[in-house]
C-alpha cells in the first residue's frame, strides 16, 4: 500500500506492540498486526492521534493511542465468548503509527487528521482511531464523509452531550458533534441519523439538551441503558443511524463507562456503561455491514489505576477488530 508523499511526512512510527507470556499456541496481536508499508491491502488500519489540547479538565489523553497499544500485548487470536478466531477469519491488520499533532494548533491538527483518514479510506481500509481527545471525532467523521457518495449515520457513546457551541469562545472536546452537524459542507451527518448513547451525571447542561430534542437527535441516557438492556438500545441506534445511509461511523469516548471500566480518563463517569456494555455495543454496531470505522477517545495513561483504562480500551479495539472479522466471514465487511 502507498499513500501520497505529503501525507506520509504526517505519520511518526508507532510504538510497537509487544509480546506478552509466550505459548507455542498462542497466536499474540504482535503476531497480527503489520507494518502497513510492507503490506498490499488491509481490512483495519491502526492510526493513532496523541492530542489532547482540546481538553478542558484534566489533559493526559494524547498517551493514549501507545497506551492501548500496549495494552494490546496482552490480547490474543480469539474470543470464546463470541467464537471468533482472528487468524481463521483472514482478517489483515496493520499500524499506520501516529499523527504528527501539532500541540499549539487545534485546527491544523485537525486538518492533519482529515487528510490522513482520508487517504486510508481510498486505500479501502476500515481505521481503528486510537486518541486523543474527543475533539478528533470532528475530523474522523469528515474524512469519512469526503469519501462517501450519500449520508452518513454516527453513533456515538459518551457520558456527555458534546453539542456545545464552544468552551470560552474555542473549539474543544465538548464541541465536535455540533461541528458534524453544521460545519461538514452539505451537511452529509443527518441529526435523525446521530444517536448518542450513555449520556449521565451532572456534567451536562440543559440547554444543550433542548437543541438536541429540536434537531431530532436520539439521545438515550445511561440510566435508560441499564434499564432496557444494551441490546434493545442498540438495535434502536442502528434502526435509526443506517436509515437512509451510505456508511456508518462509531465514536466512543471511554468515559462513556462508569469509573470503574474506566478511571484513567478526562472526566470518570460514575454510573455510565458496565464494561460489557460497551463491549457489546461495539460488537454490535461492528458488525453492521454500513460499518466503516471507529475511534476510541480520552484513555489517559498518566490519570489511569494500574493500566485499565487502557486494557479497556483494548479490549474495545479487539472488540472492533473481532466484529469486522465476523463481518468478513459472512461477506458484509
Amino acid at each position: 500500500m502507498k499513500l501520497p508523499a505529503d501525507i506520509e511526512r504526517l505519520i511518526l512510527p508507532p510504538a510497537p506492540v509487544g509480546k506478552f507470556v509466550p505459548d507455542e499456541y498462542d497466536i499474540e496481536m504482535s503476531d497480527l498486526i503489520d507494518d502497513w508499508h510492507k503490506a498490499d491491502h488491509a481490512d483495519v488500519g491502526i492510526i493513532g492521534i496523541p492530542f489532547d489540547t482540546g481538553v478542558v479538565i484534566r489533559r493526559g489523553c494524547r498517551f493514549g493511542p501507545d497506551g492501548v497499544r500496549t495494552a494490546l500485548a496482552m490480547s490474543t487470536s480469539y474470543e470464546p465468548g463470541v467464537d471468533v478466531d482472528l487468524v481463521s477469519s483472514g482478517i489483515k491488520i496493520v499500524d499506520f503509527g501516529n499523527v504528527d499533532a501539532m500541540f499549539t494548533d487545534l485546527k491544523e491538527t485537525h486538518r492533519r487528521v482529515e487528510a490522513v483518514i482520508t487517504e486510508v479510506y481510498k486505500l479501502g481500509v476500515t481505521p481503528l482511531i486510537l486518541g486523543g481527545d474527543h475533539s478528533l471525532a470532528y475530523p474522523d467523521i469528515k474524512a469519512l464523509t469526503n469519501v462517501t457518495n450519500g449520508n452518513v449515520g454516527v453513533i456515538m457513546i459518551d457520558g456527555h452531550l458534546d453539542l456545545r457551541i464552544s468552551h470560552h469562545g474555542e473549539i474543544s472536546s465538548g464541541t465536535p458533534f455540533r461541528r458534524m452537524l453544521e460545519e461538514i459542507p452539505g451537511q452529509p451527518v443527518r441529526p435523525e441519523n446521530f444517536v448518542e448513547i450513555g449520556i449521565n451525571g451532572w456534567h451536562n447542561n440543559a440547554f444543550y439538551m433542548d437543541y438536541a430534542r429540536k434537531k431530532g437527535i436520539r439521545v438515550i441516557s445511561a440510566r435508560e441503558v441499564h434499564q432496557r438492556g444494551i441490546e434493545d438500545v442498540v438495535d434502536e441506534a442502528l434502526t435509526r443511524a443506517t436509515d437512509g445511509v451510505k456508511a456508518l461511523f462509531l465514536s466512543f469516548d471511554i468515559d462513556g463507562l462508569d469509573m470503574a471500566a474506566a478511571p484513567g480518563t478526562c472526566a470518570p463517569n460514575p454510573g455510565g456503561l458496565t464494561a460489557y456494555q460497551g463491549l457489546e455495543a461495539v460488537w454490535r454496531i461492528c458488525q453492521h455491514p454500513l460499518c466503516r470505522g471507529i475511534d476510541i477517545v480520552e484513555v489517559a495513561p498518566p490519570l489511569d489505576v494500574l493500566g485499565l483504562t487502557s486494557m479497556m480500551g483494548a479490549a474495545l479495539a479487539m472488540h472492533f477488530i473481532g466484529a469486522r472479522a465476523k463481518a468478513k466471514t459472512a461477506g458484509g465487511g
